[in-house]
């Protein structure tokens, strides 16, 4: 590999000659020029965080919800992380929410959505936990009322925020202390009050696409999967590699 300086300066560089560029951690990449003397990286992986596709919200029962759609021309790989949370106790019926990710070959019209992958969630009843005080942001232990359901270890809970949807936050349990607190895997984000409700069953999806061949990309939320749904609450973000 080359090192700093090295090489004869003020060369022309001429279609397929191979030059290296250097990072700012001092390494050295492979790039090579095109046909119009653009230089193009080698194997240099690029990855950019995008704003979220569907901000924290609430979505109501026997509703379907649509992200933001997301260009992808020239990216090459697309991680899509969605989160899912309830808001009620009770057992959804035949299945929990479907998450749709959706891809399309023309930069426009609606017709030519497709599904590419999909996830559906837990339907089964889950567990309402009540907090006996409030927990601040960087706080870690969640003390419970007198004989309230209480988590399992490992389970993921979710903190449904009604008056600031983007301040909802999801935890996993770490240790479960008998019937009278729970601690949790990393500190809260943001504070969270003992009024806000707390359930489990809520989950997390990473999916990992390979979406070179699409144009657009996006997420649907399909919350009338079954003929009992509730309300729940869902993000959906992306990071795309070029």
């Amino acid at each position: 590999m080359p090192t700093a300086g090295a090489g004869n300066k003020n060369q022309v560089l001429q279609t397929g000659r191979l030059l290296y560029g250097k990072a700012s951690d001092g390494s050295f990449y492979p790039l090579t020029v095109d046909a119009s003397g653009n230089v193009q990286s080698d194997g240099l992986i690029t990855e950019t965080i995008q704003t979220e596709l569907l901000a924290a919200q609430s979505v109501a029962a026997s509703t379907q919800v649509t992200s933001s759609v997301l260009s992808v021309v020239g990216i090459k790989k697309a991680a899509i992380f969605i989160d899912h949370g309830r808001t009620s106790s009770a057992a959804f019926g035949t299945q929990g929410t479907e998450y749709r990710i959706e891809g399309s070959q023309q930069a426009s019209n609606n017709d030519t959505w497709r599904v590419m992958a999909s996830v559906l969630c837990a339907s089964t009843a889950c567990l309402a936990v009540a907090a006996s005080a409030d927990v601040a942001a960087g706080g870690g232990t969640v003390t419970v009322t007198s004989g309230t359901s209480i988590p399992a270890r490992g389970d993921t809970v979710f903190w449904a925020n009604t008056v600031s949807a983007a301040s909802s936050e999801w935890s996993r349990v770490l240790s479960v202390s008998g019937t009278a607190s729970f601690t949790l895997e990393d500190t809260l984000t943001r504070g969270q009050d003992s009024d806000t409700n707390l359930f489990t069953q809520a989950e997390h999806f990473a999916l990992i696409l390979d979406v070179e061949p699409i144009t657009r990309l996006r997420v649907r939320v399909n919350n009338n999967a079954s003929g009992t749904t509730l309300g729940v609450y869902s993000r959906v973000a992306c990071i795309t590699e070029l």
